[in-house]
């Protein structure tokens, strides 16, 4: 039986290797983005591809877990693969590694910068949940997992002009949002 984007859910959780390879295909772009935007700082091209494999492995020998539908899964892969990226993190600097020490000082946040950050990403997040699905999720793409929106326009099945139009869109109603303090 042929695997498709209707029956591979079927297919994932009975342990066929046909669904696997499906999967992989499908959904690699954006399993290799999470985990590259997370461990890209360590420049070890072999532990993003090693998380790349955990992630599909993992959510394959879970796959009997999983209940949902593919948009559902999407969201569960990504998961998988944002904590995979997240334990590879955690490994990567528990081991030592060698730092050159440059001559210019690096600057210092300081307690009250770091709150002020951290509340303005809290009030984004917050406003975020004021825009559609799919703008928001255009937005998580663009911003926080540094997608150019061709590759938003590829993984969504939208036109790159859709993808440049809603992102101009997103921006001008966050602006009035933050501009007219809605938030819910």
């Amino acid at each position: 039986m042929k695997i498709t984007s209707d029956n591979f859910i079927k297919h994932f959780k009975k342990g066929k290797q046909e669904a696997l390879e499906f999967v992989i295909d499908e959904y690699i772009g954006i399993i290799k983005a999470i985990i590259y935007n997370t461990l890209k700082s360590y420049s070890d091209d072999h532990s993003i591809e090693e998380c790349i494999s955990d992630t599909f492995l993992g959510a394959f020998e879970n796959a009997r877990q999983f209940k949902g539908n593919s948009d559902d899964f999407r969201r569960w892969i990504c998961t998988i693969a944002k904590f995979k990226a997240i334990d590879q993190q955690r490994k990567l600097s528990k081991s030592p590694t060698l730092i050159e020490l440059e001559e210019t000082q690096s600057t210092v946040i300081s307690a009250e910068e770091e709150y002020f950050i951290q509340q303005s990403t809290e009030d984004l997040l917050k406003m975020m949940n004021q825009l559609d699905n799919i703008d928001r999720e255009i937005f998580i793409m663009k911003y926080f997992l540094n997608m150019k929106n061709s590759e938003i326009a590829n993984q969504l099945g939208l036109s790159k002009a859709s993808v440049d139009n809603r992102i101009y869109r997103g921006k001008k109603r966050l602006q009035e949002y933050r501009i007219g303090g809605v938030f819910l």
